[in-house]
C-alpha cells in the first residue's frame, strides 16, 4: 500500500538477486545461509506484491485463470534449471553450484530492471493504513483466515519436501545419477507450466475450495508413490502428478484471499497467510531431513508428506460438505 506493487516487485527482485550473487561467492556455510535467508525474504516480498497486483488488475470471473497463467513462469524456470544445473555440473566439476547461482542471480537482476517497462503502476491509496494490535489478532482469529491458512500451511510443508528431496530420493532409493534424474525434473517442470492455468480455470468454474480439494488428492498420490518401494517407472507417475498440480495452490490462495476479504485487504491478508505458508516451508525440510538422517531412508519423509496432504484433502472435503456457500 505504501510503495505500490510495481515498485516493490522491482526492488524486491533486485535485492533478491544481490543476495543470490553474494551467496554464490560465499566460502562459509553460515555466510551462505545468511544470504540464502535474505534471498528467500525478498523473494517472498516480490511474490506477495505480484499476487496482490494480479488480483487487482483482472475481473473476478477470470482471476483464477489469470493467477494460474502467472505461474507458467515458475514451470518454465524449473525446466530451465533442469537443463542448466546438470550442464553446469558437467562443465564445472568443482563447485558448479556457485556458477549456477550466479547465473540465476543475473537473470533475476535483469528481470527486476524490466519491471518498470512491463508493468503499469496502480494508483496508490491516499491514506496509509496502520492496523492496530486488536485488528491484527482479529484477523488471526477469523474463521476464513484459519481455513485458508491451514490449507496453505499444509501445502507449504509438503511441496517444499518434494521439491527439496525428489532428486536425492531418486538417487538414493532407485540408484540413478543426477544426470539421469534430470529428465524427471524437466518433465515435472514442463507439466507444472500447465498446472496454474488448468486448475485456475477449473476454480473459476467449480469453486476455489473444490479445486483445492482435487489438488491435494493428486499430491497425496504423488507423495505416496515416493514413500513406497515401487519400480523406477513409477517415478514418472509421481513427478507427473506433482508437476501438473504444484502451482495450483499458490495461485488459488491469492484469488481466494482477494474474494474472501476484499481487494483492498488482499496484500495485508495474503502476507499473513504467506507467513503461515513460510512456517510450513521451514518445518517441512528440517523435519524431513531429520527423519531421513535417523532412518537412512527417504520413504518416511514422503510418508509424512502424504499423511499431511491426505489430512488437507479430508479437511477441505469436510469444509465443502458442511458449507455449501463456500467460494
Amino acid at each position: 500500500t505504501r510503495f505500490g506493487a510495481v515498485k516493490l516487485i522491482g526492488r524486491s527482485l533486485f535485492a533478491q538477486s544481490v543476495a543470490m550473487l553474494l551467496m554464490s561467492f560465499s566460502y562459509s556455510y553460515i555466510l551462505a545461509s545468511i544470504f540464502y535467508f535474505f534471498a528467500g525474504f525478498f523473494g517472498a516480498l516480490a511474490t506477495i506484491a505480484i499476487m496482490s497486483y494480479i488480483t487487482q488488475i483482472v475481473p473476478k470471473e477470470i482471476r483464477g485463470k489469470s493467477a494460474g497463467i502467472l505461474y507458467v513462469g515458475s514451470g518454465l524456470a524449473i525446466v530451465l534449471s533442469g537443463y542448466l544445473v546438470p550442464y553446469m555440473e558437467n562443465f564445472y566439476k568443482i563447485e558448479s553450484w556457485r556458477y549456477t547461482w550466479g547465473i540465476f542471480a543475473i537473470l533475476t537482476m535483469l528481470i527486476s530492471f524490466l519491471i518498470k517497462i512491463g508493468l503499469k503502476p496502480l494508483a496508490l491509496q491516499n491514506k496509509k493504513e496502520h492496523a492496530s494490535v486488536e485488528s491484527y489478532f482479529a484477523i488471526l482469529r477469523d474463521e476464513n483466515f484459519i481455513r485458508i491458512g491451514l490449507l496453505y500451511f499444509c501445502f507449504g510443508i509438503t511441496y517444499v519436501v518434494y521439491v527439496t528431496f525428489f532428486v536425492l530420493a531418486s538417487m538414493d532409493k532407485w540408484h540413478i545419477s543426477s544426470n539421469i534424474s534430470a529428465p524427471f525434473w524437466i518433465m515435472l517442470g514442463f507439466l507444472s507450466i500447465f498446472s496454474g492455468p488448468i486448475f485456475g480455470i477449473l476454480s473459476d468454474r467449480i469453486g476455489r475450495y473444490k479445486t483445492i480439494n482435487i489438488v491435494f488428492f493428486i499430491q497425496s498420490v504423488a507423495n505416496i508413490i515416493m514413500a513406497l518401494n515401487l519400480d523406477v517407472s513409477y517415478l514418472w507417475v509421481s513427478a507427473s502428478l506433482f508437476g501438473i498440480s504444484v502451482w495450483a495452490i499458490p495461485s488459488i490462495m491469492a484469488v481466494l484471499t482477494a474474494e474472501t476479504f476484499g481487494l483492498e485487504k488482499t496484500a495485508t491478508i495474503f502476507s499473513k497467510i504467506t507467513l503461515v505458508f513460510a512456517i510450513g516451508q521451514i518445518i517441512g525440510p528440517v523435519s524431513a531431513g531429520y527423519i531421513t538422517d535417523l532412518s537412512k531412508d527417504f520413504s518416511y519423509a514422503f510418508a509424512l508428506s502424504s499423511a499431511i496432504t491426505i489430512l488437507a484433502f479430508l479437511f477441505s472435503s469436510v469444509l465443502i460438505i458442511k458449507n455449501k456457500n463456500l467460494i
